[in-house]
């Protein structure tokens, strides 16, 4: 490692005598591609994020990142910070980038420490899906007074080429980060992910870089070509500045558009993706944070297309299937509104999905956006699952009627007619005198025929007795309830007659 490198770890800092950010759940996420991100005024002095000229073409909203549907982190120390501020701090929450420095205070105004840095770092490299190594051990001799969570992040920045400590053996967790350290770490981050910005470093517009090594020249500039720029107020950088905690947090939501990282991660499944067309199909949907945690209250539309979507992108709502179970809005449009379900507590929407009398295709969407945002096939956020709905059995047929003796084995003949006639639970029911005094259950072949073998009943006495009737009942039961549910379950019927 070069001495000029070693430097640009080593410029002279403030301590700060807090302890480190409180650890939190690891964000998982993907890159997809670069993307420009939204400009951030902080004020004088103070960094911010803009826009460059000739930059990537502007982002559907929701689409991004950091959208506005991230729900708020909690945090009640931020309400005086600019609208840009207070969204970057939720999304790097939303994402488990931070916890906080409490349960209800992030401290933004507090300068960002070398520990709490490490912490931020890796978690954001994973939410832009970096291969994290194991971090098993370290060659710093000073992180005692870490947690084994700030231990094993120091651990894996070393391992990935992003630190290389203050000086040989010691990291300094509790110093200050400086505005150009911050940019070698954020560059070095994004390199590790795979995104890098071709700029020239000659066309930065700041006067005190003099002295500077290449590779912070280049990484001020790379960050600039991805949409990342920190101007100040004046034609200054003021490299050892120290960054905030504020600073930082709209620095890690830059990076997250950077790299396009996704915020949620959205699943959908159903009960069958095979059924009868008159049978009901459970649909459940489930969004989860990057982390993993369920993402609670979160709009979701659902609709079913027979052919996906339009030419255009657009949907193709079908009239032959309907979704139950959610609010009203659901399948009736493909728009984001107020009457799409939210998620439950368990991140999940539960819907029953019921098709017409003929055969034939569906897909169920599922998706997210911003509210009023219409679908359309190019949005990042959409699940969906193909049903096939088939022709079902038409009747039941019973041989019949029966004549046998007492204490007689009978075999009764069942046949269902129709298609997809095979395994198909047949219950047969007898009943004497309005009461069931005997229930078996079989399964067809796929022929459709099966038979029942039942024994009569005992002969009453030795004498010529009476004949006694018995009614022999097949039914279909599609839900396997042992109850015959109504026309939908196919019967029929005949009668055995017991006599000497």
């Amino acid at each position: 490692m070069s001495n000029r490198l070693w430097r640009m770890e080593s410029e002279p800092t403030k301590r700060m005598p807090t302890g480190p950010e409180q650890s939190g759940a690891r964000p998982r996420s993907r890159r997809v591609r670069k993307c420009r991100i939204r400009p951030a005024a902080l004020g004088i002095l103070m960094p911010i994020l803009v826009l460059l000229a000739g930059s990537a073409s502007a982002q559907e909203p929701g689409s991004g990142a950091c959208p506005t549907t991230i729900p708020s982190a909690g945090f009640l120390d931020i309400e005086e910070l600019s609208d840009e501020s207070v969204r970057a701090i939720d999304c790097v929450a939303h994402y488990g980038i931070t916890a906080g420095t409490s349960p209800t205070t992030y401290s933004p105004g507090d300068h960002l420490t070398r520990a709490q840095m490490a912490r931020f770092l890796i978690r954001t490299a994973e939410a832009l899906g970096v291969e994290l190594p194991a971090g098993d051990s370290t060659p710093f001799e000073d992180l005692s007074g870490l947690d084994a969570d700030g231990q094993r992040s120091v651990a894996r920045l070393h391992e990935l080429g992003i630190t290389t400590g203050r000086r040989p053996g010691l990291f300094d967790p509790d110093a200050f980060v400086g505005r150009r350290q911050m940019v070698l770490f954020l560059s070095r981050t994004l390199a590790a992910a795979g995104i890098a910005g071709d700029a020239d470093p000659d066309a930065l517009p700041y006067s005190d870089l003099e002295g500077w090594s290449d590779e912070a020249l280049s990484a001020v500039a790379g960050l600039a070509a991805l949409g990342v720029e920190w101007p100040g107020a004046t034609d200054l950088f003021e490299a050892v500045r120290p960054v905030t905690r504020e600073e930082a947090a709209l620095l890690l939501a830059g990076a997250l558009e950077a790299g396009d990282a996704r915020h949620l991660v959205l699943a959908i499944e159903v009960s069958s993706t095979t059924s009868l067309y008159n049978e009901a199909i459970l649909v459940t949907v489930t969004a989860t944070k990057p982390d993993g945690s369920p993402y609670r209250g979160l709009l979701v539309d659902m609709f079913v297309s027979g052919i996906g979507h339009r030419y255009d992108g657009t949907c193709f709502l079908v009239t032959d299937a309907r979704l139950y179970g959610v609010d009203a809005g659901t399948s009736a449009d493909c728009l984001i509104d107020r009457a799409d379900p939210r998620t439950n507590y368990l991140g999940q929407i539960k819907a029953s999905l019921a098709h017409g009398p003929r055969p034939g295709k569906n897909r169920i969407y599922a998706w997210v956006e911003e509210l009023g945002q219409e679908f359309l096939e190019t949005r990042p956020h959409q699940v969906w699952v193909e049903v096939e709905w088939t022709d079902v059995p038409d009747r039941v047929e019973i041989d019949g009627p029966i004549d046998a003796r007492y204490e007689e084995v009978v075999e009764v003949e069942v046949r269902l007619v129709g298609s997809n006639r095979g395994r198909r639970r047949m219950v047969m029911m007898v009943i004497r005198d309005g009461v069931t005094v005997h229930t078996v259950a079989r399964t067809t072949p796929y022929s459709g025929r099966v038979s029942f073998v039942y024994v009569g009943p005992d002969d009453p006495s030795s004498n010529n007795d009476d004949e006694l009737v018995e009614i022999i009942k097949v039914f279909w039961d599609r839900n396997g309830n042992w109850v015959h549910d109504g026309p939908a379950e196919i019967s029929d019927e005949t009668t055995v007659t017991w006599d000497d």
